[in-house]
């Protein structure tokens, strides 16, 4: 009787320790497959801001007046539309400043700029977006902001 009850209490250690195994197993393989989310969001967040580029640049040059650009750009702007929506697919979304303000943790001031018209953290431009997936942050938004 007394051997049955030491073999199950090994039993019951051996499966404990198979079953922090397998509950270690899963969240390294749960964090790989964050991490892997992250970095591939990352890469079409670069290319999204690609296409932003050129959008500004033909918009620049004013080359949006020449009807075969007009057509390569609406072209553009509908990978650009299938990238976001691949990334919200999975959770991740453009950072919005509905206030128009600064929201600390989100952004990253680049400059700021003295405008006596508006409040000190008033936006003035966004010159790269953030993202966000949930409550965490995949990228800081870039930002130019007021300070008096």
């Amino acid at each position: 009787m007394k051997e049955s009850v030491t073999e199950l209490e090994q039993l019951i250690i051996q499966n404990l320790k198979s079953t922090n195994l397998l509950k270690n197993e899963v969240e390294r393989i749960e964090n790989e497959k964050h991490d892997l989310l992250k970095d591939i969001s990352l890469k079409i967040i670069d290319i999204i801001d690609s296409f932003e580029r050129v959008e500004e640049y033909i918009i620049e040059k004013e080359y949006s007046r020449i009807d075969e650009v007009n057509k390569i750009a609406s072209r553009y702007k509908t990978i650009q539309k299938k990238l976001l929506s691949l990334l919200q697919k999975h959770g991740i979304s453009k950072i919005e400043f509905p206030d128009n303000r600064l929201i600390v943790g989100l952004c990253e001031v680049v400059e700021t700029e003295a405008d006596s018209n508006k409040k000190n953290d008033d936006i003035i431009s966004v010159i790269r977006n953030g993202y966000i997936r949930g409550k965490e942050l995949i990228r800081p938004a870039q930002i130019i902001v007021v300070k008096n």
